[in-house]
């Protein structure tokens, strides 16, 4: 039967999705309630290897401008936020690199029909890496053939009610598009449904689930597993409780046909106090076992969290509301603490699994096995601010799959590690000193080498006006790598101007 043909779209399909969402009819009607913010951005960089490379170095003045919009709120029973940005790109000596890139950040929700209907959906689209083994940029505004843009779409429909005021049912749907620029490899389209019904009977809960998950990779086949889960709960205080699970799978993600199996499990969820949250899950299935664990704890002036992952990509059935309220609760406790809106979005978005400043990851062609392990902290003092983010990544190849393209079709696994350490003096209520240092290591596999990047860059931020503000920065950039390694130095300047 032949594989139908899925469509590519460009990039800016998330921005549409997205402001198609936001310019919703409850939005229409109390758009007061939503404050839009525009801003441009000039950037000057003055490096002296622009092609990062030792065999081919060429100093080179890079020119960015990038206007972007802002629009965040809630009115009535729609809430969101849409950053967008784009990056148009001018290499001065080199004018054949010149780009432009999008940057997107959207998240949105609507209750459609009051405590009963939801509609959740998310767009991005960010630069990622198509090789772990292959050159990675240390700065913005420097291209290279390893990178390209990705763009991401996600609607969450779902429903819930109580039947005879004893039974809790909830239905809910989530589809998931990912496209790479120029590349087939990371495509995919991902969907799956689940009905769950269950109820609370005094300090005893229970509750069953069914489930159906589709992956469809480009150039790959079609995976399809379902589940039946079977779920008792145990309060054992107000603040503490554990569960185990019993399901029943059939699955065709290893690869080498359909599977039926029995999976197993156990968790907890417990919240000490109020600035502390631990919960923790372990299970296992036909593929092996999974787990995932989080703690946060907020101090009086210091945050620290860690999350710890593993199971098959594309496999979470997590919708998108509870992700942005773990969003919402990781980014105000830091706020909090920090209250530095650039800082607690980077320390979120590392505990989250995606750290815009170190970007982990490859375009994959088919599922695998992922484990993911995130440490934050951050410490703030009336002057000081020190974060620190440290993060690893295992991709392994799953049963008898076929990797088409990507990394794990030349080797079986892939490892890499990042850390990064951020230290910033506000010097008056007008300017602050800025200093980041970042590591990121692939280690060898097999016949693949490797490649350890280390970065260090130290910036004076100016507040100008009342809504410009200028930055200085210089930084140095190492490569190791057996095949492309570089050095790299860098002046650069930016103005931002919000309007």
């Amino acid at each position: 039967m032949a594989r139908p043909t899925i469509v590519r779209p460009q990039p800016r399909l998330a921005l549409l999705a997205m402001a198609a969402l936001l310019a919703g009819p409850a939005l229409a009607q109390e758009r007061e309630a939503f404050k839009l913010e525009r801003s441009i951005n000039l950037q000057q960089t003055f490096t002296d290897n622009g092609k990062l490379s030792d065999n081919d170095r060429q100093a080179e003045s890079i020119t960015e401008v990038s206007p972007g919009i802002r629009l965040s709120g809630r009115s009535g029973r729609v809430q969101g936020s849409l950053d967008y940005r784009l990056d148009l790109v001018q290499y001065a000596r080199d004018s054949g690199r010149s780009t432009a890139h999008h940057q997107l950040a959207a998240d949105g929700g609507a209750e459609l029909v009051d405590r009963h209907v939801f509609l959740d959906a998310s767009a991005s689209v960010s630069q990622q890496s198509i090789s772990a083994f292959g050159v990675q940029s240390g700065g913005t505004g420097l291209d290279n053939a390893n990178s390209t843009d990705v763009a991401s779409v996600a609607v969450s429909p779902s429903a819930k009610a109580r039947l005879g005021g004893l039974i809790d049912l909830s239905a809910v749907a989530n589809w998931r598009a990912t496209r790479a620029k120029d590349s087939t490899a990371g495509d995919s389209n991902d969907w799956d449904a689940s009905v769950r019904a269950g109820a609370q009977h005094g300090i005893f809960g229970w509750s069953v689930a069914a489930t159906r998950q589709t992956s469809d990779y480009a150039g790959s086949e079609s995976y399809i597993s379902d589940s039946v889960v079977g779920t008792v709960s145990l309060s054992l205080t107000p603040r503490l409780q554990v569960f185990a699970t019993h399901g029943e799978d059939r699955s065709d993600i290893l690869g080498n046909g359909t599977q039926k199996s029995s999976s197993n499990g156990w968790g907890f969820n417990w919240v000490p106090g109020v600035r502390t949250q631990i919960s923790g899950q372990a299970d296992r299935h036909f593929y092996g076992n999974s787990h995932s664990f989080n703690l946060s704890h907020r101090f009086r002036r210091a945050l620290i969290a860690y999350t710890d992952s593993r199971g098959v990509s594309g496999q979470d059935t997590e919708a998108l509301g509870p992700l942005r309220q773990r969003y919402l609760q990781i980014y105000s406790s830091c706020m909090a603490v920090v209250n530095n809106a650039a800082t607690c979005e980077q320390l979120t978005r590392a505990l989250m699994g995606f750290d815009p400043s170190v970007s982990l990851g490859f375009l994959n062609s088919a599922p695998s096995l992922q484990r993911t392990q995130s440490l934050v902290m951050s410490i703030t003092g009336t002057r000081n601010t020190f974060a620190l983010a440290a993060s690893r990544n295992q991709s392994e190849r799953l049963g008898d799959q076929q990797y088409d393209a990507g990394d794990l079709a030349i080797v079986p696994r892939v490892r890499q590690y990042a850390l990064t350490a951020d230290w910033s003096h506000r010097l008056s209520t007008q300017s602050s000193l800025a200093l980041t240092a970042s590591w990121q290591k692939t280690p060898d596999e097999d016949t693949q080498p490797g490649n350890d990047l280390r970065r260090v860059e130290l910036s004076l931020t100016n507040t100008l006006g009342q809504r410009t503000t200028g930055t200085l920065s210089v930084r140095r950039v190492w490569f190791d790598s057996e095949t492309s390694p570089y050095r790299e130095s860098a002046i650069i300047g930016s103005l931002n101007y919000r309007f």
